[in-house]
């Protein structure tokens, strides 16, 4: 007969498992060993009874009960132990809930310890890595790289939609990578072996901005082509014409390029022959364009024309736990483009995710390429990351910083919120919070399972 405790012993230090409520089912005999815990003790109690004595710092179990995955943490015992711990959901055969099951594994030692921390946070990195290969290999060579849920969305959205003509409007600040999605939206279409023409409207000087998206007849001013020259717009014919900051487009030209959309057709300067174009358009813009029609910058009728789908990418500070797979992706582009083998230290990965990033991907990408080619060691550390990223690291753990305008009860509730929860992740225990904060125990208890404990 096995033993299924000690196959279960065999492979974690520890096993512990509770019902859909958090309490005790089953627990290890290392209970003894590690938290000085008789586990017959444990049985049938709801473990936040020890996670609120101080025992066990930090419980996941309502977290995962919560949020119905799975929960990964390192934990401090009072013994002095480091626990990896892995909270994982049971489900019944309905589907339902009805149970965690937790493992531990002892990583105290500091080499098991660097290795357990290493793997909890980089091997869900280097899977997206190849999550993202696979996804060139099978719809072209964009790497469109996400791992958020918001993202995840945009990427299922983008694939259903590059399937049907409709015009795509991407939104977005500056840099967060609305070229990459449409040029990825492109190699998902029925289009992607026809052209892909990227157009940005603030990056060509008015002057010159018609004819090079309409092209001109031979002859049809001075200085021109003796055979003429054909658009852009005419190039894309087939395919998709991605026009990026579309509200730098100057009003005479956006009647033109309703015309364009309308009749699918398009006339050069000097021509009096329309020619029949067929794309998909796409447009992005980082701008309010509702707002330029109300100001008279921008067409009513070519905003709506354009307008039929839009597309938001959110800011890369919305979206922090895909900054360490962006950074392992350029890392590994630039490293090769340059020759050189290049790792970041943990540390640099910890104050990267910190960075609000204004200029999002755009600056990301910029900053670990200046890392690849300025560091002289393989191992690039946090004396070489910019100083402002720096900067912004050291004024953030400086005093109280006011974001926006709010009621002053909210704004009271939110500084004791984020007190409670600093003091907690320092003191660990309810009796050195207040000893910390100068208020009584009774008050620190009361005010933890408030702003704390009640987000477990």
């Amino acid at each position: 007969m096995i033993d299924h405790e000690a196959v279960l012993g065999s492979l974690f230090d520890m096993v512990h498992v509770t019902d859909a409520q958090g309490k005790t089912l089953y627990c290890s005999s290392g209970y003894a060993e590690y938290f000085g815990i008789d586990p017959q003790d444990m049985l049938g109690k709801p473990i936040e009874d020890f996670f609120h004595k101080g025992l066990l710092l930090p419980t996941i179990t309502m977290r995962v009960i919560r949020d119905r995955k799975k929960v990964q943490t390192i934990q401090t015992t009072l013994r002095n132990r480091k626990l990896f711990v892995e909270g994982t959901p049971i489900w019944d055969q309905e589907g339902s809930l009805s149970g965690v099951v937790h493992t531990y594994v002892d990583i105290t030692d500091q080499d098991k310890l660097e290795q357990g921390l290493n793997e909890i946070k980089y091997i869900g990195t280097l899977y997206q890595s190849e999550i993202t290969k696979e996804r060139g290999r099978q719809k072209g060579n964009t790497a469109l790289i996400y791992r958020s849920p918001s993202m995840q969305q945009v990427a299922a959205m983008a694939e259903k939609l590059a399937q049907v003509e409709s015009s795509m409007i991407l939104l977005g600040e500056s840099g967060v990578g609305k070229g990459v999605l449409a040029k990825y939206i492109h190699e998902c279409s029925p289009r992607t072996h026809k052209p892909f023409v990227h157009i940005n409207c603030g990056a060509i000087p008015e002057t010159l901005l018609e004819s090079e998206l309409f092209g001109y007849a031979k002859g049809a001013f001075t200085g021109a082509d003796k055979d003429g020259k054909s658009g852009l717009i005419e190039k894309a014919n087939g395919g998709t014409l991605f026009l990026d900051e579309i509200g730098e487009l100057p009003l005479n030209l956006q009647v033109k390029l309703l015309t364009v959309l309308q009749e699918k057709m398009i006339t050069p300067i000097g021509s009096s022959v329309p020619r029949k174009v067929d794309v998909k358009l796409i447009t992005a813009t980082n701008k309010n364009l509702r707002q330029m029609v109300r100001d008279g910058k921008f067409r009513e009728d070519l905003y709506y024309r354009i307008h039929v789908v839009p597309l938001e990418i959110p800011p890369l500070r919305e979206r922090r736990e895909e900054i360490p797979v962006l950074v392992h992706y350029f890392l590994g582009v630039f490293s090769e483009k340059y020759s050189l083998d290049r790792q970041l230290s943990d540390q640099c990965y910890r104050i990267l995710e910190d960075y609000d990033w204004p200029g999002n991907v755009r600056e990301l990408e910029n900053v670990v390429e200046r890392l690849v080619v300025t560091s002289h060691e393989e191992v690039i550390t946090p004396a070489q990351i910019p100083r402002y990223i720096h900067a912004q690291e050291a004024s953030a753990s400086q005093g109280i910083k006011v974001e926006r305008v709010m009621q002053m009860q909210e704004a009271m509730e939110e500084v004791e919120k984020q007190l409670m929860q600093r003091a907690f992740d320092i003191h660990k225990t309810s009796i050195k919070v207040a000893e910390a904060l100068g208020i009584s125990q009774p008050s620190a208890s009361r005010k933890l399972r408030k702003w704390v404990f009640s987000r477990e």
